[in-house]
């Protein structure tokens, strides 16, 4: 893992932390504004509203983005990390459909939300269990947080986001500044 993260450049790196820091506080911020504001997400009318609607589409789709993140960490020691992109587009659909079902009132949006919500929270359990089982079990808790913040959304679960997220900025600043890859680096 140390060894991808290395081949980053420094802003290929900054780039990747930070799409996936904003994804850990964007989910944090739909979470409790959804809780503390109770908007009519289903048919938006105030600013609050329509706050939580894109809000949870962009929470989706950073999601797909940080996965891609994700894989790559985990492409090296994971023969079947690719599934991760599975993942990551159910997650994409489901953003993109949620913004145009809710946001835009285009009701034939509904189903490819929910079966992009199925593919992406269920999809990130399997890869959850996957990593569990393999030399990226230090991984395991991100795709395991970020489906219980994608499952428990409508209860504020978004908070769980945002510790799945910082959480993996951590791990790819660790193992960024790890003295092998910052030897290696110089």
């Amino acid at each position: 893992m140390q060894t991808v993260v290395q081949g980053w450049s420094g802003p290929g790196f900054l780039f990747r932390l930070g799409v996936v820091l904003l994804t850990g506080v964007t989910w944090t911020a739909h979470g409790v504004q959804k809780v503390l504001a109770q908007p009519d997400y289903m048919n938006p009318a105030t600013m609050a509203d329509y706050f939580t609607v894109y809000a949870y589409s962009a929470a989706l789709l950073l999601t797909a983005a940080s996965l891609l993140t994700l894989r790559d960490v985990a492409r090296p020691l994971l023969p079947w990390a690719s599934n991760i992109l599975v993942v990551a587009v159910g997650c994409a659909v489901a953003g993109v459909a949620n913004g145009l079902e809710d946001g835009l009132g285009l009701s034939l949006f509904g189903l490819p939300y929910v079966i992009g919500v199925m593919v992406g929270a269920g999809g990130m359990i399997v890869i959850a269990v996957k990593f569990w089982a393999s030399p990226a079990r230090r991984l395991t808790l991100v795709p395991t947080l970020a489906s219980l913040a994608m499952m428990t959304v409508n209860l504020g679960g978004g908070v769980l986001g945002l510790v799945a997220w910082l959480g993996f900025g951590a791990f790819l600043i660790r193992e960024r500044m790890s003295p092998r890859v910052a030897s290696s680096v110089a």
